[in-house]
């Protein structure tokens, strides 16, 4: 399994839910890639806490090993129960102080709290980079999943705290799958555009301000693509299906996509064509097969379920000892 990592050097952890095991994927990763590689590691957003602050369940820790180097704010650098030496402190500040870059000179727990930005965290991923780190792990929250378009890798922890019933799991595990394998756009660079949220023409004029009240479908009925800042809706691909709109729409990321999978494929199957300017490698899925509260699900019955539709390896971390 190692070899899934071997060629990237940014990879994003996030969960589909809370407590579906991401943490404990983070620690899974960085216990082991570090035996290999010097890890940095980062968040958008905090980890780490002692406890889940929706559940109020206990969660896992984080510990970094001798030599990692990892980024968190002034608060919880603070707090941490080892000794580091600084590398760096931002001049700007989060809600919890500057940012701060430290190399671990002993094993130690921390909480980690990163760039409350894509842009900020891909300057703290530069300077980690500078600071000797070879391959760079970030904790992203659900909410902030986008953190994925800027790593070159994802890995999604999923299991019982999205569902008790299987079934469930796997068609929402499944559902993101398919979102985030959806084609990366190549016919022209459109990365450095820096537009406002809306919906755009090829040549960048401006249809409308979002999909949630766009209206005026009768311009799209002569059109071969446009450019979606900002969410695409679900009610705004069926309205295409609907009116028979048959076009190509370019998305930033998947996680600016609201639209079920299901309503996606039936576009598609028309001949329609859903793409992103931003595709990370979805690299591992870990399943954690214990909700919050103590109950368990059949994990083999939902690893078939997701292996089925996908050629990555599915995996309960917990009955693996390393990659």
């Amino acid at each position: 399994m190692i070899k899934t990592f071997e060629k990237h050097k940014v990879i994003a952890i996030v969960g589909l839910e809370k407590n579906t095991g991401k943490t404990e994927t983070f620690n899974f990763l960085l216990k082991n890639l570090n035996k290999r590689y010097t890890l940095g590691i980062t968040s958008i957003g905090i980890d780490g806490e002692e406890k889940d602050q929706v559940t109020f369940t206990k969660k896992p820790n984080i510990f970094v090993e001798k030599n990692i180097i990892f980024a968190t704010t002034e608060k919880y650098f603070k707090m941490k129960d080892f000794s580091a030496e600084i590398l760096y402190v931002s001049d700007r500040r989060t809600s919890t102080g500057r940012i701060i870059i430290a190399r671990a000179r002993e094993r130690g727990k921390i909480i980690l709290a990163g760039p409350t930005t894509i842009d900020w965290l891909n300057e703290i991923n530069n300077k980690l980079f500078n600071f000797g780190a070879k391959k760079i792990l970030i904790d992203g929250a659900l909410s902030r999943i986008s953190s994925s378009s800027i790593s070159d890798a994802v890995v999604l922890a999923t299991g019982a705290a999205v569902s008790l019933d299987v079934e469930k799991i796997a068609s929402k595990t499944i559902d993101l799958i398919y979102k985030i394998n959806l084609p990366k756009y190549k016919l022209y660079n459109l990365t450095s555009i820096n537009l406002e949220k809306g919906i755009y023409l090829k040549d960048l004029k401006l249809l409308g301000e979002s999909t949630l009240n766009f209206e005026d479908f009768d311009k799209l009925k002569e059109v071969k693509e446009i450019i979606i800042i900002g969410a695409l809706t679900d009610s705004f691909v069926k309205k295409l299906i609907d009116k028979n709109i048959i076009l190509d729409i370019i998305v930033k990321d998947f996680s600016k996509i609201f639209a079920k999978s299901s309503t996606l494929k039936l576009f598609k199957k028309l001949g329609g064509n859903i793409f992103v300017l931003n595709k990370p490698n979805l690299c591992l899925i870990t399943i954690n097969p214990t909700s919050p509260y103590g109950y368990q699900i059949n994990e083999e019955v939902l690893i078939e379920k997701i292996s089925k539709e996908i050629d990555i390896p599915v995996v309960n971390i917990r009955k693996v000892d390393n990659i």
